[in-house]
């Protein structure tokens, strides 16, 4: 008897460490990286070809502010800073492009369903961001890490890849900024 109740005991530690192990993974990457989130406002095609254009701007404009960014806590007060920026940016494209929608930019700690970015997978969870809502918001979303840079190298509409250079350049600094959390797939 005494052995089983040892035998569970140590079968209960062990699953607990694991538990604790694998959410402290997952605090410590939703608390070193900063996404972006750009929402249509709707799933029309006309929409969802303007989102994507917003979010060229954006990134486009970010990645020359955080170029010479070190940390995520840096990279957050920025974005804080820039808000009112980040918005003139949406808009002004927006109306160039000739609608009229408004445009809201929070930033502020936002619930991510899992999300790969080519061969990168990110858990669910909280995580602090940048969220750009056009018009309603109704439509389909678009989302990439501003820091670590990984939405800041890539150029397409699916997020970044490990195995496709066109589509991504990655430098071995990038690398090195990959928070602990981030799941790198083979495909």
């Amino acid at each position: 008897m005494l052995k089983k109740l040892a035998a569970l005991m140590v079968l209960i530690l062990f699953i607990s460490s694991g538990i604790y192990i694998a959410s402290a993974q997952e605090s410590k990457l939703s608390d070193s990286v900063l996404r972006l989130h750009v929402i249509a406002n709707s799933d029309d095609p006309a929409d969802q070809a303007l989102k994507l254009e917003v979010k060229d701007e954006i990134v486009r404009y970010m990645q020359a502010e955080f170029k010479d960014v070190k940390d995520v806590d840096e990279a957050r007060m920025l974005a804080r800073k820039n808000r009112g920026q980040i918005q003139k940016i949406a808009e002004k494209k927006i109306k160039s492009a000739g609608y009229d929608y408004p445009v809201k930019v929070f930033i502020g700690e936002f619930e991510f369903p899992v999300k790969s970015y080519g061969n990168m997978v990110f858990p669910a969870g909280q995580y602090q961001a940048v969220r750009v809502v056009i018009g309603e918001g109704a439509g389909k979303n678009w989302w990439c890490v501003l820091f670590p840079p990984l939405c800041l190298v890539s150029s397409g509409n699916r997020g970044m890849s490990l195995n496709s250079v066109p589509e991504a350049q990655i430098t071995f600094k990038c690398l090195e900024l990959l928070p602990q959390g981030v799941h790198v797939v083979n495909q």
